[in-house]
């Protein structure tokens, strides 16, 4: 006999997970899941696929599809047969999709409005298995609804896989009903891409996060120097990620330069080794870290994104993100009057067309000229 969950969506309003389980010798041979909007379309769906089972052979014709390959088990040999790997974000979402119902599904079935559905499911906030067991509760499936750009990155991340990942898998890959998916979301706006940041920090929120974080390292030296992360995000102009991958072999202050391994890049992230040009600023910076550990940062992401956020959050700056700061120190670069090339040449954008959205910024010189902070940020 099936089940029936309901649970909570932050908005209040329910849904109900259907499921039916099959045993065999103790071993579970068959696991069914759906989740609806009402409890009669789970009962509904409970009613004809236990109709189907108890027919003669339905069973056997149940497990025989379930044993087709799986979206999980493809995304296992995509991954597997990798040989540059793939980055954090989408190494993430993919084992996203590993862990929620919709990768149990066989893959050859796929149609286009399974794809629409979990998009949508995406949208509202539907929430995956947890990786640690101990976190699987309750709490842990309150829903969170997510923006159309954030939905946009996972249904083009498991694009990936349907449109590049058949030889790898042995299965022929539903592309037509992907691209039929993919139309329709696009047109009602599920997903929808980026639009580009232009948000800069001005100096009244940046003496607002320095004195904060000044004052809390001062009062406990063990804390991360937050005040040396931001100011490097800005005179090196480079990703959270990047900064705190540095390491002192990599770093030729003879030759102001430094070597960044992994580079994030759209297509090729592992084995993508930059090295790029130091400002005098920048290597400030790095020389005032003491060389302790083999990375010049050695600090974790999570804590370094979770004290900026909660920063911004409790001194009342709106709308600021960790990644603007690069963005305020790329236009530094173009304010002082650097080129295309030479500003890359620092940043790393490998792709010069990245960069022409700047070249409408008028030359003002450097504003950082005698910052208030430079010898906190460089002691």
């Amino acid at each position: 006999m099936g089940t029936i969950t309901e649970r909570l969506k932050t908005n209040g309003k329910p849904s109900f997970t259907a499921q039916i389980r099959k045993k065999k010798n103790g071993k579970v041979i068959l696991n069914l899941v759906e989740t609806f909007a009402s409890e009669q379309a789970a009962k509904s769906w409970l009613k004809r696929r236990e109709d189907a089972l108890i027919k003669p052979g339905g069973l056997e014709r149940a497990v025989n599809t379930k044993a087709r390959k799986s979206v999980a088990d493809c995304i296992s040999d995509y991954i597997d047969t990798s040989l540059e790997g793939f980055g954090k974000s989408k190494s993430q979402m993919l084992s996203f999709f590993q862990r929620l119902n919709f990768g149990a599904s066989a893959i050859e079935d796929l149609l286009a409005r399974d794809f629409v559905k979990i998009a949508i499911e995406l949208l509202s906030g539907l929430q995956a298995r947890p990786v640690d067991p101990r976190k699987d509760t309750t709490a842990h499936y309150t829903f969170k609804p997510r923006e159309p750009q954030k939905v946009n990155g996972y249904i083009v991340t498991l694009g990936m896989l349907i449109r590049f990942g058949g030889p790898t898998c042995g299965v022929t890959m539903p592309r037509a009903e992907f691209e039929e998916a993919m139309r329709t979301l696009q047109h009602q706006k599920i997903v929808t891409k980026s639009a580009q940041r232009t948000r800069r920090p001005t100096f009244d929120e940046l003496d607002l996060l320095m004195y904060h974080f000044v004052n809390g390292y001062r009062e406990n030296p063990r804390m991360v120097p937050m005040h040396k992360i931001v100011a490097a995000a800005i005179f090196e102009t480079r990703r959270q990620g990047a900064i705190l991958s540095q390491s002192w072999a990599d770093y030729d202050l003879e030759n102001e330069e430094i070597t960044i391994r992994d580079m994030k890049h759209p297509r090729q992230t592992q084995g993508n080794d930059v090295t790029l040009s130091l400002q005098e600023e920048a290597r400030a910076i790095i020389e005032s870290m003491p060389r302790t550990d083999g990375r010049i940062f050695p600090y974790n992401s999570d804590v370094v994104s979770r004290r900026f956020t909660y920063a911004c959050k409790l001194l009342g700056i709106e709308d600021l993100h960790f990644h603007d700061l690069r963005h305020e120190g790329i236009s530094r670069l173009f304010e002082m009057g650097l080129t295309i090339p030479q500003v890359a040449q620092i940043s790393g954008h490998q792709s010069w067309q990245c960069l022409k959205r700047y070249t409408q910024i008028k030359q003002r010189g450097d504003k950082y000229e005698g910052w208030n902070w430079w010898a906190v940020v460089t002691s």
